[in-house]
Formats: C-alpha cells, sequence, structure tokens
C-alpha cells in the first residue's frame, strides 16, 4: 500500500528527529564534532547568504560563550583549590 503526501511527511519527521537525536547525543560526547563543523563553515563563509553567515555567526558566538563560562567556572575552582578550600 502506497504512502499518502502525509504520512511521508509524518515518517520523515519521526527520520529527522531520530537523526537529530543521534547527532545531538554525538555532539554532546564529543564536543570537538560541533567545533571542527563549524570551523569548516567559518572556511567557507564567502559562498553563504548573509542570513546564514549570520546563523553561523550565532553559533560561533554561543560556542565562544559555553567556552567562557567553563574557563570562569574552572578559575574559580582553581583559586579555591589554591586557597584550600576546594
Amino acid at each position: 500500500m502506497a504512502l499518502t503526501a502525509a504520512e511521508k511527511r509524518l515518517r520523515n519527521a519521526a527520520y529527522q528527529a531520530r537523526w537529530r537525536e543521534r547527532r545531538e547525543a554525538l555532539v554532546k560526547a564529543h564536543p570537538e564534532v560541533l567545533e571542527r563543523e563549524l570551523l569548516q563553515a567559518a572556511q567557507r563563509c564567502e559562498r553563504l547568504s548573509d542570513q546564514e553567515r549570520l546563523a553561523l555567526a550565532d553559533r560561533l558566538a554561543d560556542l565562544a560563550m559555553g567556552y567562557q563560562w567553563r574557563a570562569t567556572k574552572f578559575a574559580a575552582l582553581a583559586r579555591k583549590v589554591r586557597v584550600g578550600e576546594g
């Protein structure tokens, strides 16, 4: 029995959702994967549209903020360890 267009869209949405879940799990387990993808995208940014470049810039800024947040957290922990509070 052939699927209707609505059934195909629903099936494809399920496939995409599973793919996104697997990809997110990979990125969480290996953040360097996301970093490598973003660096590769930045290398070819001249071929992107304005909207795509802005989205890429936002993702890069979010990644940088995450690194900054973690660096600040580790620096505070290092200060506690130095004083013997850790």
